[in-house]
């Protein structure tokens, strides 16, 4: 049986929901292979998946600056943003992933979801539902309540409280 590569064992892991070790082998790939668009892009969707929202987006944003013709990246990179709490560079993203490609029905789909979701102004003047000490940085697409960064999880690219999270999984 041949060797798989850091790239091929960190996709094989993130299929089979192995947050942890889907991290480690493509972090190694991303230093292995440093133009490798894919790598740096699963590792952008494990560190989301993981809640790492700040790494998610500097890995999404190293795979746009070695594809930027990949609408997928830019959809994922929207997805990265969305959850971190920057609304704008979401939509800005997703519209990037339809001017690629405007058949690409994700991306779509987010702009639509993204454009039903508060104003941010109205969400940084608002609590957490939860920790009524932190301020919200987005909305529960289940609940549709207040959370806050501790709170925020990102299921297939939507934002979910902790609560509901579990859920949604």
């Amino acid at each position: 049986m041949p060797v798989q590569t850091p790239l091929e064992l960190g996709l094989e892991c993130l299929k089979a929901q192995k947050i942890d070790e889907a991290i480690e082998h493509l972090e190694k790939a991303t230093v292995r292979f440093p133009q490798d668009h894919r790598a740096f892009n699963y590792l952008g969707v494990a560190y989301a998946q993981k809640g790492l929202f700040d790494r998610a987006v500097a890995a999404l944003q190293a795979a746009v600056r070695l594809r930027a013709d990949s609408p997928s990246i830019h959809y994922n990179l929207g997805l990265a943003y969305q959850a971190d709490g920057f609304p704008d560079r979401a939509r800005d993203e997703f519209e990037q992933a339809l001017k690629l490609d405007a058949s690409y029905h994700k991306a779509e789909e987010a702009l639509k979801a993204l454009a039903a979701q508060r104003h941010p102004d109205e969400l940084s003047a608002q609590a957490c539902a939860r920790h009524t000490d932190e301020p919200a940085v987005a909305v529960c697409s289940f609940c549709h309540l207040p959370v806050c960064a501790k709170c925020k999880t990102l299921v297939d690219g939507e934002v979910f409280c902790s609560v509901c999270a579990p859920k949604r999984g």
